[in-house]
């Protein structure tokens, strides 16, 4: 994500993975069935994000945006700001959330397992060649009831994100509620805090 994450969208840890092999779509692990599986059947929907953003130096400003966001699995998981102050205009407009959602890395990720922490299954990714996206590298938080818990990346242009993010069950669908981040741009590092809102489910 070139904001929040890149979905967004959050410098990231340079992994040595060394001989670990990608998994696949159809060899994901047992983290990702646990926490997801009750989003099999759900293949689309929309909502509405509120961001709070706050600069972290002078002239600490503190400003919202307001975006719309999409999902269609396997496809797309993205928001599009509509609204923003003028200041804030060099500020990309869409935002990529495909790293919070494990259905979304098979088409944009090599993803490996690389450790357990406190209950939490942490995996690299990186993006796939013909993606050319511009993260570099990044980490993510699994946790088998709660779904994505924290991720940690890194940009080609030097920015660097750190969020948290709060799902829980929206109409029997493991779905965000809320991301907090530190978003740290070259010369402009800001905090961020989003509500995700009015989902529009099938």
């Amino acid at each position: 994500m070139n904001m929040l994450i890149s979905a967004a969208a959050a410098g990231a840890l340079v992994l040595s993975i060394g001989i670990a092999a990608p998994t696949r779509a159809n060899d994901a692990p047992a983290v990702i069935a646990s926490a997801y599986g009750c989003n099999e059947a759900l293949q689309s929907y929309t909502f509405k994000m509120d961001v709070a953003m706050a600069m972290r130096h002078f002239p600490w400003f503190h400003f919202h945006l307001k975006g719309e966001g999409i999902y269609e699995r396997g496809i797309r998981y993205e928001v599009h700001f509509t609204s923003m102050p003028g200041f804030a205009s060099r500020m990309p407009r869409d935002i990529d959330l495909s790293m919070i959602d494990p259905s979304m890395w098979p088409k944009r990720y090599r993803y490996y397992e690389i450790a357990q922490r406190e209950g939490d299954t942490i995996f690299a990714l990186q993006s796939l060649p013909a993606e050319a996206q511009s993260l570099k590298a990044a980490t993510i938080a699994l946790n088998p009831t709660f779904g994505a818990h924290w991720v940690d990346a890194e940009y080609s242009d030097g920015t660097h994100i750190h969020m948290n993010v709060s799902s829980n069950l929206i109409e029997g669908f493991l779905l965000p509620e809320a991301l907090t981040a530190s978003v740290d741009y070259p010369h402009m590092p800001l905090s961020a805090n989003a509500d995700f809102m009015q989902y529009q489910l099938p």
